[in-house]
């Protein structure tokens, strides 16, 4: 087996990728880098590393030369052309959180780059590797609905997903980590070029932080968190902590560190970044966005992208001359309807234990085989994780100009 090293022991890397890739026996991870000497210490133990393939820095990692197969990088945005371009020096097969950069010119800067590069870089894009994707691209080559004339994709995010990730979380300010069209729903614009199988030609976009804002607040008095004895914590569907003890946030607790017990969680709410009341964060990315797409063979796409739905998850629709198709990415549920006979066929697609309706599974699978057969593979580095990243950045210029972009 080819062996690989995770930087960046948190969300993706110790939760999503690790996991999988013990389990399906298709990798061996013999190191990790880690500044969070709890979060180093406890992958350590889980996954069986000796003491000299542990860092705290990546610095002090890369300065060693090539010490395993591969590398997934999964550190925060903001520090992830570093560390891809010292991967890049030292020869290593790399797998790239999305998004792979936090600005257009660094994109365009991992793009030449990378150019001619003969090992194994992909990215993150998990979307293209469940097994409901998988069942769609295979309806649409069939040729059941005919030529694909348009498709509509929502990515759903969830009150309480957005409320913890790009209101009080990490992701909640451009400056600080990308836009939210960029840092959600870069994989987002890959699903549709993998569809549509064309580049694209033309983007426009409209958008805006709109709710999440002091003037929205319930009333003027709201406290700063939602610990300090806030007058309409009864009636207010972000408060903290009903989210984290009993509510959706429930599954983001496991990042805290500490127990389950609610006034273990509630304590913390009282000094981490989550206990903040949402209308008084100091978050600016968008809380909802729409992006309209024309490709390069005709068809066009409309993805919206939302923080106003119970469920997070996403649905999709592609319409085609004879025919349409879609359903639910995260639970399988997928309907067939052809114009011919007017038939409706409705079923599910198994989409497996793993995140993202078994993109994270199918991602980890894909990679280890690019390594066992990467002398075979005539394009080692996916160009189209440029092309997704650049619509994606092209889609925050749209809106924030009001300009119809052509790419370039």
């Amino acid at each position: 087996m080819k062996t690989c090293v995770i930087i960046g022991a948190g969300g993706r890397g110790k939760d999503s990728y690790a996991p999988y890739i013990e389990k399906n026996e298709l990798l061996t991870i013999t190191g990790v880098v880690e500044p969070d000497k709890y979060k180093r210490e406890q992958f350590k133990e889980k996954y069986n590393i000796s003491d000299d393939m542990c860092f705290e820095d990546y610095h002090e990692f890369f300065a060693k030369g090539r010490l395993a197969d591969a590398v997934l990088i999964c550190t925060q945005d903001k520090m992830h052309l570093e560390p891809t371009l010292m991967a890049k020096e030292c020869g290593y097969h790399i797998m790239l959180e999305k998004p792979i950069a936090t600005t257009l010119d660094e994109i365009k800067l991992l793009e030449k780059e990378f150019q001619g590069y003969d090992k194994i870089f992909i990215t993150g894009f998990v979307l293209r590797y469940t097994p409901f994707v998988e069942k769609l691209k295979e309806i649409l080559e069939s040729g059941a609905i005919g030529d694909l004339v348009t498709m509509q994709l929502n990515g759903n995010e969830g009150f309480w997903h957005h409320a913890h990730s790009f209101v009080r979380g990490p992701w909640n300010r451009s400056e600080t980590s990308a836009p939210l069209i960029v840092a959600k729903a870069c994989h987002d614009m890959d699903l549709m070029i993998y569809l549509v199988g064309s580049s694209c030609k033309y983007i426009s976009s409209y958008g805006s932080n709109a709710y999440f804002k002091y003037k929205n607040a319930p009333g003027r008095d709201v406290p700063e968190r939602c610990t300090d004895g806030c007058p309409y914590a009864d009636k207010c569907i972000y408060n903290a902590v009903e989210l984290y003890t009993q509510g959706r946030g429930q599954y983001f607790v496991h990042k805290f560190e500490c127990s389950n017990d609610k006034e273990d969680i509630t304590e913390l709410l009282k000094t981490n970044p989550y206990g903040r009341c949402v209308y008084r964060c100091d978050n600016d990315v968008c809380d909802h966005q729409v992006v309209c797409m024309e490709f390069e063979n005709g068809v066009t796409a409309m993805f919206t992208i939302s923080a106003f739905s119970m469920d997070n998850n996403r649905t999709i629709k592609l319409m085609g001359t004879k025919g349409e198709v879609g359903g639910c990415i995260e639970t399988g549920e997928m309907s067939l309807k052809k114009f011919g006979d007017m038939s409706e066929e409705r079923f599910v697609v198994e989409t497996g234990g793993s995140k993202h309706g078994g993109g994270d599974e199918g991602l980890i699978e894909h990679f280890a085989k690019l390594l066992d057969n990467y002398e075979k593979e005539e394009n080692r580095v996916d160009k189209w994780m440029f092309e997704a990243h650049r619509i994606a950045f092209e889609a925050e210029n749209a809106r924030v100009t009001h300009d119809r972009i052509k790419m370039q």
